[in-house]
């Protein structure tokens, strides 16, 4: 499996656990994997960079992490920091902060969200 098959698997996934559990269904997956394509499509501009807009609130949004942000990170939301203090001082959107504590293993993915 090639990373593009890789990616568009997750993608499903991930589209598909955030359709309603009574409305899942494959035409259900299919119109909101559809609407989200024709959004970012139509948002798209050739040469831009697609971080920009985002990083005039979150300026490290899309950066790659550094190891000593995870330590760092891990440490404060363990000792009882908020995703919103996370947001604040790694300078990263709340679904960056979720998406990494998710990743280091010290939030489930179901408590993002």
């Amino acid at each position: 499996m090639n990373d593009i098959d890789s990616l568009a698997r997750r993608l499903i996934g991930r589209i598909w656990n955030s359709l309603p559990a009574e409305g899942r269904t494959a035409d259900a997956l299919h119109a909101e994997t559809l609407r989200l394509a024709s959004h970012a499509a139509a948002n798209f501009t050739p040469g831009t960079n697609p971080y920009a807009r985002l990083r005039e609130t979150y300026p490290n949004a899309g950066k790659p992490w550094k190891r000593t942000d995870d330590e760092e990170m891990r440490r404060l939301f363990e000792a009882g920091n908020s995703i919103d203090d996370l947001m604040l001082l790694f300078g990263r959107s709340r679904n960056g902060v979720e998406q990494r504590l998710i990743f280091l293993g010290v939030l489930p993915e179901k408590a993002a969200a």
